[in-house]
C-alpha cells in the first residue's frame, strides 16, 4: 500500500525516538529506588501514552492540548502556550500531590492513532516515605493512577524488597514441592515458582502503592521477583 510521504516522515521519526532514546529514557533500571527520605518510580519511556482531544489535560500535570491549527498543535505548558509538531517534545515537571513530584518527559506522536497521542516516560519522586502492608486498598475515586511501573527484584535471604516490607526468607519443602518463604505479607506465605505474588500497601499519607509480581526463580539464597507495580495519589494538585 503507498503511504502519503509525510505518513512515512512521522514512522522514520518514531523509529528513531525508539532507538536513540526519549528524554528521560532510563533503559533497564531500577524502578522502586529508595535513596534517603527519596523513593523514585519511573514509567519507562514509551509505556505512558495517552490519547488527547481538544481541551484535554495530561492527568495530575498543567499540560493542555488547546487545538490543531494546519499541521501543528496548540499546547498550554504551565501556562504558557506553545504551537507543536508531531515529533516535539511534550514536558513539564512540579509538585503532582503532597509529597509527590512528578517529572513528565511526553512527545507529541502521530494523530492517526487518536485525537493527539503523546507517550514518552513519567518519573515520580516521594517524599518523606515509611511502606505499611494494608489487605485492601481503600476506594479513591479521585486519585491520580499510575501504572506500567516495571518491576525486577533480586533479593538474598533476609532482604526487604523496596519500598515494602516484603521480606525474602528462603526455602522451605512440603513433601516434595519446594516453595520461597516471605515475611511481610497480611496472606499466604509460601509460593511455588511462578505463582503471584500481590503485595499492597501505603507509602505517604496520600499515596498507595499496589505490586503484582511473579516468582521468577529462586533456591536457597537468592529469589527473583518479576511484575508490575501501580501507585495512587489521593488529593492531586492539578485534579
Amino acid at each position: 500500500m503507498c503511504r502519503p510521504p509525510q505518513t512515512i516522515a512521522v514512522f522514520i521519526l518514531l523509529l528513531l525516538l525508539a532507538a536513540c532514546g526519549l528524554p528521560g529514557r532510563s533503559g533497564s533500571e531500577a524502578t522502586a529506588t529508595p535513596v534517603g527520605n527519596f523513593l523514585t518510580y519511573s514509567i519507562i519511556p514509551p509505556a505512558y501514552t495517552i490519547s488527547m482531544s481538544p481541551g484535554g489535560r495530561v492527568p495530575g500535570a498543567p499540560m493542555e492540548y488547546l487545538g490543531q491549527e494546519g499541521d501543528t498543535y496548540r499546547v498550554r505548558i504551565g501556562g504558557q502556550e506553545a504551537l507543536k509538531r508531531v515529533g516535539d517534545s511534550f514536558a513539564w515537571s512540579g509538585v503532582i500531590a503532597a509529597g509527590v513530584h512528578g517529572e513528565y518527559n511526553l512527545r507529541l506522536t502521530s494523530a492517526l492513532l487518536g485525537p493527539l497521542p503523546v507517550t514518552g516516560g513519567v518519573k515520580l519522586t516521594i517524599l518523606d516515605w515509611q511502606p505499611v502492608a494494608t489487605a485492601v486498598l481503600p476506594q479513591l475515586p479521585n486519585a491520580l493512577h499510575f501504572g506500567n511501573i516495571l518491576q525486577d527484584h533480586n533479593l538474598a535471604v533476609g532482604d526487604t524488597m523496596p519500598a515494602s516490607t516484603l521480606r525474602y526468607e528462603g526455602l522451605v519443602t512440603e513433601g516434595n514441592r519446594r516453595l520461597a518463604r516471605f515475611s511481610g505479607l497480611t496472606g499466604l506465605s509460601d509460593y511455588a515458582q511462578g505463582d503471584s505474588v500481590t503485595w499492597m500497601g501505603q507509602l505517604r499519607s496520600n499515596v498507595y502503592v499496589r505490586y503484582n509480581l511473579r516468582v521468577i526463580s529462586f533456591d536457597e539464597d537468592n529469589v527473583l521477583l518479576g511484575g508490575t507495580a501501580e501507585l495512587w495519589l489521593a488529593e492531586p494538585t492539578y485534579p
